[in-house]
């Protein structure tokens, strides 16, 4: 009777405590965010960016004193994790840090309007015409008709030039923006967040996904997983926006249209973690759906372990898990395959990231010497066999650590 008693006793303060079944991996990750979190607010540069990358066997850094399309957009979703870290452990040191970042896109904000006839011809959908788009593309800039220079909206480019200013690095100064006054509730950024707000909603294609540059008519994975992401983010913190509201409706039909029926595998990561936003704020069976024919169709690609760093796919993974959780399919056989996915990509990812005083890389028959690899402590190497390292490479571990982080940590029932 003693041990019937003490076995429900336990049992109760179980699932008083922790409140129901693990998500995803048991690991514990604090330790390796808190390594890559510190060295990213040690090196962050006065202009609010960080080192680009840094390539060890050639002993150097690419674009110290410069800044390319890809590199702005890879520092804006740095970024975003940043600020979903802020949000987790409300570390405050990151707070200031979040806002030399904001500040930074700001310097590199570009006005962006839209005619009112330039609205008129998009309406029509020929912007989805699926011949002569080169043709198309040429006569509405001629006519002017691509976008305006003045207007209440503004994209983020690393040169002044529209042409570089990618749609998905104002999705990601927008998600910074709202996660940061979120958990900060500081608004001095609100004019700056309404702006990128404008212009992603300014490069919408209708009945299609978000053009990739102003300059173009064409759509991009990225850029259309991206700029959901936002939007669904966004309508979170303000449901009483009506006009994102059905923006955004729109946004969903057309994506998970587009996706559904061809997988992308750009596309996976990004438009997996928007259709979990919807789903969670929603519960609507077509968002379950689609992350679950997505997810299936992304492990099929996925027998073999990849030598390269894969974090962002774990991304999206890990948020279909908690999804498929959410919908009470944590034990289905997909959440299983997720389950052992997870498991093999995080046991490589873990041996990614330079320990503290890490001098050397060790390989099946070699041994490579790089002392400055201890002054990368904390971030991620490209991959098993690359002497690289590269800021989305961390802040993609980061982010997947700090998913599975938040999905494991113990929550106390009301």
């Amino acid at each position: 009777m003693r041990l019937i008693t003490l076995f429900r006793v336990v049992s109760f303060l179980s699932a008083l405590v922790i409140g129901g079944p693990a998500l995803a991996i048991s690991n514990d990750y604090s330790h390796a965010i808190r390594l890559a979190v510190d060295r990213w607010l040690v090196v962050q540069k006065p202009s609010g960016f960080l080192p680009y990358d840094f390539n060890f066997l050639e002993d150097k850094e690419s674009e110290p004193d410069s800044m390319s399309t890809a590199n702005l957009a890879r520092q804006a979703g740095t970024a975003v994790v940043l600020a979903d870290y802020y949000a987790f452990t409300k570390d405050p040191r990151a707070r200031p840090a979040i806002g030399k970042f904001l500040t930074a896109f700001g310097r590199h904000s570009l006005p962006i309007g839209k005619s009112r006839i330039q609205g008129l011809v998009e309406k029509t959908r020929i912007l989805s015409m699926p011949v002569g788009r080169g043709k198309i593309r040429n006569a509405l800039e001629r006519l002017g008709l691509l976008f305006d220079k003045q207007g209440p909206g503004k994209v983020v480019s690393p040169n002044m030039d529209y042409s570089d200013a990618f749609t998905g690095t104002v999705a990601f100064a927008l998600l910074t923006e709202l996660r940061f006054a979120q958990t900060s509730g500081d608004a001095s950024f609100s004019n700056l967040r309404q702006a990128w707000l404008e212009a992603l909603l300014m490069l919408r294609i209708p009945g299609g996904g978000f053009r990739k540059f102003p300059t173009w008519i064409d759509p991009h994975p990225y850029a259309d997983g991206e700029a959901w992401l936002a939007l669904a983010e966004y309508h979170q913190q303000f449901p009483q926006d009506t006009r994102v509201a059905e923006m955004l409706a729109s946004v969903d039909d057309s994506l998970i249209k587009i996706y559904g029926s061809d997988f992308n595998i750009d596309f996976y990561h990004w438009g997996t973690m928007a259709a979990a936003a919807r789903y969670a704020d929603s519960k609507e069976a077509k968002f379950l759906d689609f992350i679950k024919n997505q997810t299936n169709a992304f492990l099929d690609s996925k027998q073999e372990l990849a030598n390269y760093n894969d974090c962002a796919s774990v991304e999206g993974v890990a948020d279909a898990l908690a999804a498929l959780v959410s919908a009470g399919e944590g034990e289905s056989e997909l959440s299983r395959r997720v389950r052992a996915w997870i498991t093999r990509e995080m046991a490589k990812t873990e041996g990614l990231q330079i320990k503290p005083g890490q001098k050397e890389l060790v390989f099946t028959n070699a041994r490579v010497s790089a002392p400055r690899l201890k002054e990368f402590t904390g971030s991620f190497l490209a991959g098993r066999y690359e002497l690289k390292t590269q800021v989305d490479n961390t802040s993609h571990c980061v982010s997947a650590m700090l998913k599975l982080q938040r999905q494991n940590r113990p929550k106390i029932k009301n």
